[in-house]
């Protein structure tokens, strides 16, 4: 009998997400070696890394990280943070420390050794690199400069080593910038022997909490058990989620351009032989996963992300009459036509905006009911709900607006909007499920402000004009230009609102790969101890990282991410014996960012029959790909067939970098209405052939 030699506590997908304390208590049951979560990503934009902010409220981040230390301290065993504060600058890890000594504070822990990892590196450095040539880009843009990198906030996604040098070393709280959500996982696992393939797909199921779970949620947690056989085991101790092999394999899909291959700072993750296992009704696993060493002299290559700030910004909400759409010029983004994607919807389609504005004596209550609205909006899972990754489309970063309003209460706005016919049929449960449970969990939120969720579409069209500009009075006329511009054309419904001071505007600078080992190793990570008691950190000394090589090497399978896995141009024999609609199909089809200048689309089918018979048809061949989302063929970057989940995978270069001026989608969570439309022709050759997962 197989036995057990590790044990990892997920908390949630990102801390500030939040989750189930009870979650947390029933996962603790047991042999826990470590507690691990991440705190943060670029998804939602550079504004976090170029301010330092937090996207997430404080007191939900400190609730998370509370309930984190004080098992953490009970257990003696690890608790690890990585890209602190959301986007793990030295702003955001100075704003995550803080928070951590409150809670110490408060919990009485003492004598305890923690570790911060720094991420930034100095944008000079950056500019040498970017001189000598040596950044290798990701995909498409951004566009380097030395002016751009030089005002830039710089950070490198860690890999494993700062974190087992941390631990290592005695570290139990760990505290790090901006990491490699997986490498936070993995790192304690390869530094106790457990095998590199396994280590690194295991952090890839965890990283988002239970979002791997069936039905998913990035807030709850999640258990995985590893074995001497070389299998793991995961299980949610939440009774309302379940683990299936299906729900494990799909999810090794999310947020990445191929299904097979993933890509890491020490190497690459390849699944093309893994096996998905189910133990029982609420347990499956994985084995014989693989990590295979990318090359020498060194395979390092870490991952740079730079924002920097473009100017103020300027943001109008105009409500107009539906008569008067057509009078709008095509270049404006309007709710009900072009509000989540430029191209316009389809005489079949509709478009939906949903405007929450809410209304307070303050400024922070009238904030705090509009981010808990919209964060419960976008995330809130559905029975039937197909776009897994988010139910809304975001065109800000950050996504809310907050401004005082004549009669000197406060408000604020947050935009959003969608295309999902799903979630048009399920919008009104929808909608009364979110308002229960801020009544239950935040019922001094509804006390304190009111709100509206202002429903735009073709009835009720609702612009938005955004200006963005360094100088203010330019930025002033500018906007006012737009403004008399569109009321030249149509009049503007009373409920509009004009000329808000929205968040100042920062774009991604760098997305590029930084591969000289002497920076990496030298002036990357620098890791520093403390000795804590309560709030009283002192030093303990520094330390740069440790690296060793991880990973088989002489592997004889394919490496290639174009070509593995790729869906063949191979028309069916025969005619269609007859047809069916993509929704009837799949249980899951998702559009989601994979980087900054990526969207990747999951359709993940309810059947070997229908995966089969989609495969076949020879819809998901990359030029028909092309066609149906209006790309070039060029900007396809692959269609690929994942047989372990009977899903199709389709990734492309993004149309803008995420969160540009221009963003309608800035998560990328929205675009895939035109695949969510398709009639799927069916052939009997596909169906002879059809097997099930």
């Amino acid at each position: 009998m197989a036995k057990l030699i590790y044990r990892v506590v997920s908390a949630c997908g990102a801390l500030g997400y939040g989750y189930p304390k009870e979650s947390l208590e029933a996962a603790l049951v047991g042999r826990v070696d470590a507690i691990i979560s991440d705190g943060g990503s670029m998804d939602a934009g550079p504004y976090y890394l170029g301010t330092g902010t937090e996207y997430f409220e404080t007191e939900a981040v400190k609730a998370d990280y509370r309930h984190m230390v004080e098992a953490g301290s009970r257990l003696g065993c690890p608790v690890i943070l990585g890209s602190s504060g959301m986007a793990g600058g030295n702003r955001n890890l100075d704003l995550m420390v803080g928070i951590a000594k409150e809670v110490f504070a408060e919990l009485g822990v003492t004598d305890v050794k923690v570790a911060t990892i720094g991420a930034e590196l100095d944008p000079e450095t950056v500019i040498k690199e970017f001189r000598a040539g040596r950044l290798l880009p990701t995909g498409l843009g951004p566009e380097l400069s030395e002016d751009a990198l030089r005002e830039s906030t710089i950070v490198g996604q860690m890999g494993i080593h700062p974190l087992t040098t941390a631990l290592e070393d005695g570290a139990q709280y760990i505290l790090a910038g901006r990491s490699c959500d997986i490498a936070l996982f993995a790192s304690d696992m390869i530094r106790r022997g457990i095998d590199p393939g396994l280590a690194y797909h295991v952090g890839h199921v965890l990283e988002c909490g239970a979002l791997a779970c069936d039905p998913g949620s990035p807030s709850d947690c999640l258990v995985a058990e590893i074995y001497d056989d070389g299998t793991a085991l995961f299980t949610a101790p939440n009774l309302a989620r379940r683990c299936t092999a299906y729900s494990i394999a799909a999810h090794s899909l999310y947020e990445e351009s191929h299904p097979q291959l993933q890509f890491y700072p020490e190497g690459i993750l390849a699944m093309e032989k893994t096996e998905f296992f189910s133990r029982d009704a609420r347990t499956a696993g994985i084995r014989n996963s693989r990590f295979i060493r990318s090359g020498k002299p060194w395979p390092w290559s870490i991952k740079l992300e730079g924002a920097r700030r473009l100017g103020r910004r300027k943001v109008s909400l105009i409500h107009i009459d539906p008569a008067d759409l057509p009078e709008i010029p095509d270049d404006v983004l309007v709710y009900g036509r072009n509000g989540v994607q430029v191209r316009p919807v389809g005489s079949s389609e509709r478009e939906l905006g949903l405007i929450v504005e809410t209304r307070a004596a303050t400024q922070e209550a009238a904030v705090l009911l509009a981010s808990l609205l919209t964060h419960y909006l976008i995330h809130y899972g559905y029975p039937g709900r197909k776009a897994t990754a988010g139910n809304i489309a975001y065109p800000l970063s950050p996504n809310l607006v907050s401004f005082q309003r004549e009669d000197g209460s406060f408000g604020a706005i947050v935009p959003s909007g969608t295309r999902d016919p799903v979630f048009f049929a399920n919008y009104p449960a929808i909608k009364a499920a979110v308002i229960k449970l801020i009544e239950d969990e935040f019922p001094d939120a509804l006390a304190q402000a009111s709100y509206e969720i202002v429903e735009a579409d073709a009835s009720a069209p609702a612009i938005l004009l955004r200006t963005v500009e360094r100088d203010v009075q330019k930025l002033e006329l500018l906007h006012r230009e737009e403004i008399d511009r569109l009321r030249k054309l149509v009049a503007f419904k009373p409920s509009s609102l004009l000329a808000l001071d929205a968040p100042d505007a920062y774009a991604w600078s760098l997305y590029h790969l930084l591969q000289n080992e002497e920076v990496i190793k030298d002036e990357m990570f620098p890791i520093s101890y403390f000795r804590a008691n309560g709030a009283d950190w002192q030093a303990d000394g520094t330390t740069r990282a440790r690296y060793f090589d991880i990973g088989e090497t002489g592997y004889a399978g394919s490496l290639d991410d174009r070509t593995l896995s790729l869906i063949a141009d191979a028309p069916p024999p025969g005619p269609a014996i007859g047809t069916h609609r993509l929704l009837d199909m799949a249980v899951v089809i998702r559009s989601k960012d994979a980087g900054i200048n990526r969207l990747t689309f999951d359709i993940i089918f309810t059947s070997g029959e229908n995966y089969e018979a989609a495969l076949r048809s020879n819809v998901f061949r990359k030029e028909s790909v092309a066609e149906i989302l209006g790309l070039p063929a060029e900007r396809v970057v692959g269609t690929f067939f994942v047989d372990s989940c009977n899903a199709i995978k389709i990734s492309v270069d993004r149309p803008n970098i995420s969160a540009s001026v221009d963003e309608r989608d800035v998560f990328g969570a929205q675009q895939q209405a035109a695949i969510e439309g398709l009639i799927i022709p069916i052939h009997a050759a596909a169906l002879a052939k059809a097997s099930a997962f």
